[in-house]
């Protein structure tokens, strides 16, 4: 059986994720004050790329707060698989939001390269930029250290986010360099469009995360794998088939059906069963199993209506 006790997965702690989101906000809330204050001053677009990124991420690590938060609420009588999608929900508005900041950001050097101004104060906006850098790479090494704990789809769209903030700000300081060795008017806006198009990446990939998810796409083929090797060490087992896996917030939703002998009793074939259980959920500790028996040989049944998923 794999060795799941030393497993990031088998220390599931999903307030984690909570931790991550207030981390998250505190930070930014600091940039935001401190790049508006070198805006102000600089008047460089590339610094006007970081001040937006910062603005949409205080407002999008409300939101994942308290998607979060939501998402961890038990299942009730309505919502009897849990709240997890809504995690899904709003990543896909955070990638929404990261689009449209990634124009707003394009408009604007773009009207920079028709009419090009200077950028000013370059030590204060390097200085700002290097703290920036510095406690961005902090909050990125925090939300890191959370993901394994609590593997939320909302905080892998925040860690996302923010490392593309060590990219812009390091865009901003080549931007303030080359204005101190008398580079083009033109490079200001050539590097916010570089930092405009790593955030239409960034919420392409975040939105493509988010839609898996809220389409049940299967998981991954590791564990798909790690599930069948767990079945085979079983004596009792003749055969997994119907296996399907999804992710809904931060469970783990697996199914499938195992082949027994059609002459054990109930008894036998359910404590088969919970054995199972127990050693799924030991690799997966955030995951729901449901485990359905068929007498070997004798598979078929009315759930398996679409040809080539019946394996």
């Amino acid at each position: 059986m794999p060795q799941a006790s030393k497993t990031a997965e088998s220390r599931f702690e999903p307030h984690y994720a909570l931790v991550a989101s207030l981390f998250a906000m505190g930070t930014v809330c600091a940039l935001i004050i401190l790049k508006t204050f070198a805006y102000v001053i600089s008047d460089s677009t590339a610094m006007l790329a970081t001040l937006a990124d910062s603005i949409v991420d205080v407002a999008i690590s409300i939101m994942m707060f308290m998607a979060v938060r939501y998402s961890l609420k038990p299942a009730d009588e309505q919502h009897r698989h849990g709240h997890g999608k809504i995690e899904g929900v709003a990543a896909l508005f955070q990638g929404s939001f990261m689009a449209a900041a990634g124009l707003f950001i394009t408009f604007e050097a773009a009207h920079r390269f028709l009419d090009p101004q200077a950028v000013t104060h370059h030590a204060l906006g390097i200085t700002v930029a290097i703290i920036a850098i510095a406690l961005t790479f902090i909050l990125v090494r925090v939300q890191k250290f959370c993901l394994k704990k609590a593997p939320s789809l909302a905080i892998e769209a925040d860690y996302a986010h923010y490392k593309t903030d060590i990219f812009l700000n390091i865009a901003v300081i080549l931007v303030l360099v080359a204005g101190l060795i008398g580079a083009p008017l033109w490079f200001d806006p050539l590097m916010a469009l570089g930092a405009a198009g790593y955030f239409f990446y960034t919420a392409y990939r975040i939105s493509m995360k988010s839609l898996d998810m809220l389409l049940d796409k299967e998981v991954s083929k590791k564990l798909r794998q790690t599930i069948e090797k767990i079945v085979a060490t079983h004596d009792e087992t003749h055969g997994i088939h119907d296996l399907r896996t999804r992710k809904s917030g931060m469970t783990l939703h697996i199914s499938f059906d195992v082949e027994m002998n059609p002459d054990m009793t109930l008894c036998a074939s359910h404590a088969v069963v919970r054995d199972l259980e127990a050693e799924i959920m030991e690799v997966y500790p955030h995951a729901e199993v449901l485990i359905h028996v068929d007498p070997k040989g004798d598979t078929d049944d009315s759930r398996h209506r679409i040809a080539g998923l019946h394996q």
